[in-house]
This record gives structure tokens, C-alpha cells and sequence, in this order.
């Protein structure tokens, strides 16, 4: 079977209703053909618009995997939140729609495939199957209280070799998706660091005996197993070029701004940034 074909074409299906980038449900794909073996089902906590959940729920068919794809999500957006763990996450924030979430499971042909539990965790969690385990949790509730409570009800249910992954790790500000973690975990948990925000564990064992040796990196004070990630070149590509892009738009700030100031003799292009002057905050 060609994965790369799998994965594009039911990618090509569920991006528009998912906030993830490509090179992070990419990672989230090759933990689901690592884990696709094990028992148990796929579960997500923190939907949202279901693109990631009718992701795995597309793959699972197309892989012909006995399994289904349990959705979970309040449908009300992000619980009251601790300013001091959860930084810029705000109760309220990211509201879905569980109507438009339904129809568009029928319409991919996913309803016997995909659950979509509406409700919050601790409600949802309560009716679940109670011989539930799983081969994959995609966390990506966003803030302390919701990861805590998604983790200690995954983590007993979680097939030896099983895959977690935890978005959120490297959200700037935002330290109570790792610290829930560390808790219900340890801080001596092996965390693989993915695209963007993302970082990925097995709890109960790694199913590849053949993974590369870690390569290990500090971000946030956290170590960080980047061996993997090192290996996503699409992805380094695009943090370079938008490092450079970045690079150079602060050059032509700094040449602006010595405009303003009266320096004599810059290059005639320096005003190139005048129109996106007060993007980052409007005064």
C-alpha cells in the first residue's frame, strides 16, 4: 500500500476543518501506521471542527483497521482557564459547531467510524465503553485542567506501544499542557518534539525498536528528543524560509525606522514596510 497516497488524499479531505498545519498531521499519520497493529481505537480530546478526527477516521478505512475514532469536545470552546498555566487560552475560546461537525462526518462516509462525543471531558469520559483502550490519543485540549483530566483516564487505557501526542507544548506563554503532563507522567517522560508545537510519547514502550538514537535539545527549558523531527525536511525548509523572510522584514523595519529618524543616504526602498506599519497592535 503507498502511505504517501493515503495520506494526501485523505488529508486533501480534512483540511479545511482542522487548524493543524500539514507537516503536523503528517507526524500524527505515521504515529497511527506505527500504532495501526495494537489493540485498541484512535481518541482525540479537543476536536474542534473534527478535521483531525475524520483524518484518522479516513485512514483507518483506507488501511482496512478494525478500529474507531472517538471525537471528544465541549462544543462550548475552553473551560475557565488558570492565567498562570494557560497564557493566552481564554475560557470561551474556540467554539465549534456540533451540527455542522455531524453533517460533515456524514458526508465523508465516516459515521460508523467516527464518534463524536459532545460534552466536557469529565461528562463525556463517564459513558464511554468501559472496556475502552486505545492505540492513539491525540491531546490537544489546550490548557492544564482538560489535559489533566483527558491523561489520567488515557494513560490506564493506553495499549503497551501505544502513541500520545500532545499539542500545545511550545505554545509561547502557555506551560499547562507539559506540566499536566509531567504530572500524571513524570518529568522523566521521553518526549519526541514534532512540527510546530506538537511532541509525541509512548507511555507504555516504544513499538519501533528501530527508532534513531535521540538527538536531544533544551526549548523551554524542557529536553526535547528532536531525532525524528530532525528527519522532516519539508518542514526544516519551511522554518528556514520563514525564518529568512523574518530576517529580512526586520532589515527593512530597521531601515525604515532610520528613515523616520533622518538618516541620509538609505536605499530608495526603505520605505517598503510603511503599510504594514501597526499589523501586530492598532493604536
Amino acid at each position: 500500500m503507498d502511505l504517501d497516497a493515503v495520506f494526501e488524499r485523505n488529508y486533501a479531505l480534512a483540511a479545511p476543518h482542522t487548524l493543524l498545519m500539514k507537516a503536523q498531521v503528517r507526524s500524527i499519520f505515521d504515529r497511527l501506521v506505527e500504532v495501526r497493529h495494537l489493540p485498541g481505537d484512535c481518541i482525540e480530546f479537543g476536536g474542534f471542527r473534527g478535521g483531525l478526527s475524520f483524518f484518522l477516521g479516513l485512514c483507518v478505512r483506507d488501511l482496512g483497521l478494525a478500529k474507531r475514532v472517538f471525537m471528544l469536545d465541549s462544543f462550548e470552546g475552553l473551560p475557565p482557564t488558570d492565567s498562570r498555566l494557560d497564557g493566552p487560552f481564554q475560557g470561551g475560546m474556540m467554539v465549534s459547531d456540533l451540527a455542522s461537525v455531524l453533517q460533515q462526518r456524514a458526508m465523508l462516509g465516516l459515521d460508523a467510524v467516527v464518534e463524536v462525543r459532545p460534552g466536557w471531558f469529565q461528562d463525556s469520559l463517564e459513558k464511554m465503553p468501559a472496556t475502552a483502550q486505545f492505540c492513539l490519543a491525540h491531546l490537544d485540549a489546550d490548557v492544564y485542567s482538560s489535559t489533566k483530566t483527558a491523561l489520567r483516564y488515557v494513560l490506564p487505557r493506553l495499549a503497551q506501544g501505544g502513541a500520545l501526542v500532545l499539542d500545545d507544548c511550545l505554545f509561547f506563554g502557555a506551560t499547562g499542557v507539559l506540566q499536566a503532563a509531567e504530572e500524571e507522567i513524570g518529568s522523566g517522560l521521553h518526549l519526541h518534539l514534532g512540527p510546530k508545537t506538537q511532541a509525541f510519547a509512548f507511555p507504555a514502550g516504544d513499538p519501533n525498536p528501530r527508532r534513531r538514537a535521540p538527538v536531544w535539545r533544551t526549548l523551554g527549558g524542557r529536553r526535547y528528543d528532536v531525532a525524528e523531527l530532525l528527519q522532516r525536511a519539508d518542514y526544516i525548509e519551511l522554518v528556514a524560509s520563514e525564518a529568512a523572510y523574518f530576517r529580512g522584514l526586520a532589515q527593512a523595519y530597521g531601515d525604515y525606522l532610520e528613515l523616520v529618524s533622518g538618516k541620509p543616504e538609505l536605499p530608495p526602498d526603505s520605505h517598503r514596510v510603511a503599510p504594514n506599519i501597526g499589523i501586530l497592535r492598532k493604536s
